[in-house]
C-alpha cells in the first residue's frame, strides 16, 4: 500500500534554524573579566594571609616584650619599697644618733677607743656622776697605754688614769679611772 500526502501544500514548512555562536565573544569576555578578578582575589587573599601571619608574629613578639616590661616594672616597684624602707631605717638612725646621750656617747667614745688587734675586752664599764670606771683584760699589756691615749684623744675625757694592772701568765688585768669633761646624765 502507497501512502500519499495530499495535503502537502498545506502543511509549513519549517526551516532548521542553525547555532550561530555569536555570543561566544561575549562569553568569552566574560570568562576573561571572571579569571581577572579571581586572580585579584587570589592576590588579595594571599597578601592578606601574609599580612595577618607578619601581624600575628609581631602581636605575639609584643605580648613577650609586655610580659617581659611588667616584670621589670614589678622589680622596679620591689626595689623602690626596699629603698624607702632602708631611707626611714637611715633616717631613724641619724635621729637616734642626733639624740645621743651620756652613756650612748660614752660608749661610743670608749668602744672607738679601743687599739685594734689589741685583743683587748672590757668586762665593766660604771660610771657615777663624772667618774668612770672601765676594767677588762688584754693579752698584750703594750695595748693599755694605747688604750689610755686613745681615750684621752677623744676630749670626751678630762683625764684618764691608771688605777690597777695585774699580769698573769695568760692575760693582764688593767682598770681605768676616768673622768668625764662634760657633765654625763645617765637617763
Amino acid at each position: 500500500m502507497i501512502k500519499v500526502n495530499l495535503l502537502r501544500e498545506q502543511t509549513v514548512h519549517v526551516h532548521k534554524t542553525e547555532t550561530t555562536y555569536s555570543n561566544a565573544g561575549t562569553a568569552l569576555i566574560f570568562l576573561a573579566i571572571f579569571a581577572i578578578v579571581a586572580g585579584a582575589v587570589g592576590g588579595w587573599w594571599y597578601y592578606i594571609a601574609k599580612d595577618i601571619k607578619t601581624l600575628t608574629a609581631s602581636r605575639d613578639e609584643l605580648r613577650i616584650e609586655d610580659a617581659r616590661l611588667l616584670g621589670l616594672k614589678k622589680q622596679i616597684s620591689e626595689f623602690e619599697n626596699l629603698k624607702s624602707q632602708g631611707q626611714s631605717r637611715i633616717d631613724v638612725i641619724e635621729k637616734l644618733k642626733e639624740y645621743q646621750t651620756g652613756p650612748v656617747l660614752l660608749l661610743n667614745h670608749v668602744i672607738q677607743s679601743i687599739p685594734v688587734n689589741s685583743s683587748m675586752w672590757l668586762t665593766l664599764l660604771d660610771q657615777k656622776g663624772d667618774s668612770i670606771h672601765i676594767t677588762g683584760y688584754t693579752l698584750r699589756n703594750e695595748s693599755i697605754p694605747d688604750f689610755m691615749s686613745n681615750l684621752a684623744a677623744t676630749n670626751f675625757f678630762k683625764s684618764v688614769d691608771l688605777e690597777l694592772l695585774e699580769d698573769t701568765k695568760e692575760a693582764a688585768k688593767f682598770s681605768l679611772v676616768c673622768v668625764g669633761a662634760t657633765k654625763l646624765s645617765s637617763e
